[in-house]
């Protein structure tokens, strides 16, 4: 975690790592420390996190939890001797996550590790613990991102207060158990209602990103820059300019947190406002577009809040031939190496949401596996295949579109039936003709998003289909050169 001492008061940040033990062990040297005020901490490894949670018990100070503090952050807030939410980020975004403990590689869970973090808690919350909720948080995940969440009290209507458990990641809200009649406070999460009024450090206090780069603050207002917009959006098709026009000026009078998406290649567009945050806007906003009813399409996001994004989106395909003309071929070692990689056996069926990680098969039926050099040789060429990103987050490939979420599956048929419909429209739209390649990828060889992605589109009846196994892990490794992520789609 990042470490900043203002004061009496010491504001930390980040993933918890195993550094963190000496960086708060100095912090803790130092006399009169009175709070430790955790911003947006995302957890990570466990065995730090207790030890940091030893010292905060020790130093007897208060904790405060100004944005998300989840999984071993949560630790580390639960060891202070009194409690409490602070300000500096949206009320719907201050929360605990509780969840128990999973691998760093697997992301399986790991049992072993819960009898102390049951400890910290039941001796925290005092005669406020309820075993059976905590046993729930721990015990009952499926995955890494599983979580019994609470957010802050004073700032957020009574129905946003109940602590709502999710078993995993994917878990739709609607079948996530809510903890109705219990908050924050009442869990002995907190020891206080009030929020803390804080002043956050500007390296600290939330900024626009565009997934995974800052953005810088606007020059102008957006709505000074409006009619540039929609020239460039609409050129000078009157219609398209009337409506673009109409829902601009919706946009601007919305409130924050907002985005806008439109349509690439084809009419309309979809924009979310008055969210907890930017980037879930963003993603709203892009599915909104992707799957309107009368017209899917593939889209592209224009603005969140007063910031333009279509930029972004020109760059990257303006970029993507400079980088891939200077991509090399790896050489014999490295593609042999690739090559003889361990793989399981053929799957008859999609991996579902809990089984999404861990050794893919060698080859899959009727889907040619793609290597790096070959993958480097195709993307270099004109007519180049259609070649789909299915993550969520970090860099991509050049010249790759990008479906996050695309490499889903579900065992319920409620869910699975229309998201196959979502993705075979997603799919038509960047590859219409059914015997045109297709390449999907994703982070490594032991992530099966994209051998999902590879198997629906089979399924469906693409003919040429293709599947890059060392993903983007294999291609970073032979030194080949990356892009900021522009997505294109949403499935879920």
């Amino acid at each position: 975690m990042t470490l900043e001492r203002v004061g009496k008061d010491l504001y930390a940040t980040g993933p918890t790592v195993e550094q963190d033990f000496l960086s708060f062990k100095e912090a803790f040297a130092n006399a009169g420390l009175e709070r430790l005020i955790l911003v947006n901490g995302s957890g990570g490894d466990l065995w730090t996190g207790m030890r940091v949670a030893r010292m905060v018990q020790d130093a007897r100070i208060k904790t405060v939890a100004s944005g998300f503090c989840m999984s071993a952050c949560s630790l580390i807030f639960m060891a202070g001797q009194t409690r409490a939410f602070g300000t500096g980020h949206l009320p719907r975004a201050t929360m605990v996550g509780i969840h128990g403990a999973s691998s760093k590689d697997s992301k399986t869970v790991l049992l072993e590790a819960m009898p102390q973090m049951y400890a910290l808690y039941k001796l925290q919350m005092g005669d406020k613990f309820d075993a059976r909720i905590i046993n729930q948080a721990l015990y009952d995940i499926r995955e890494a991102y599983g979580f019994l969440r609470i957010r802050e009290i004073q700032r957020n209507q009574e129905k946003d207060r109940t602590p709502w458990f999710c078993p995993s990641s994917q878990t739709p809200f609607p079948e996530c158990q809510q903890h109705t009649g219990q908050d924050a406070f009442t869990l002995g999460v907190v020891t206080q209602t009030e929020t803390e009024p804080l002043t956050l450090p500007d390296n600290m206090k939330t900024q626009l990103g565009f997934f995974g780069r800052p953005l810088a603050p606007a020059a102008s207002d957006l709505q000074d820059r409006a009619e540039a917009l929609i020239s460039t959006l609409c050129q000078d098709k009157f219609f398209c300019r009337n409506v673009a026009d109409k829902v601009l000026k919706n946009y601007l009078s919305s409130n924050v947190n907002k985005a806008m998406a439109v349509g690439l290649n084809k009419p309309g567009y979809g924009f979310r406002y008055s969210d907890d945050d930017p980037g879930a806007a963003m993603l709203k906003a892009l599915y909104s577009c992707n799957h309107a009813s009368s017209i899917p399409k593939l889209c592209r996001l224009v603005s969140v809040n007063d910031q333009e994004l279509l930029p972004h989106y020109l760059q990257a395909d303006a970029q993507a031939h400079e980088l891939l003309q200077g991509a090399h071929v790896p050489d014999e070692m490295a593609i042999k190496a690739e090559r003889d990689e361990p793989g399981g056996g053929i799957p008859v069926k999609l991996a579902d949401q809990n089984h999404l990680t861990g050794m893919t098969p060698k080859m899959l039926d009727g889907i040619r596996r793609m290597d790096t050099a070959e993958l480097v040789t195709a993307l270099k060429q004109n007519a180049r295949p259609v070649v789909i990103d299915v993550m969520a987050a970090g860099p991509t490939i050049p010249g790759t579109l990008n479906f996050i979420n695309a490499g889903l599956a579900f065992a319920d048929e409620k869910r699975e039936t229309p998201f196959e419909e979502r993705f075979r429209r997603m799919l038509k739209e960047a590859a219409p003709d059914l015997d045109q390649p297709v390449v999907f990828y994703c982070a490594s060889s032991e992530c099966w998003l994209s051998v999902n992605a590879a198997m629906r589109a089979r399924k469906i009846g693409y003919t040429q289909v293709m599947w890059y196994r060392g993903g983007l892990s294999a291609w970073v490794r032979a030194g080949l050169p990356t892009a900021h992520r522009t997505p294109v789609a949403i499935l879920y």
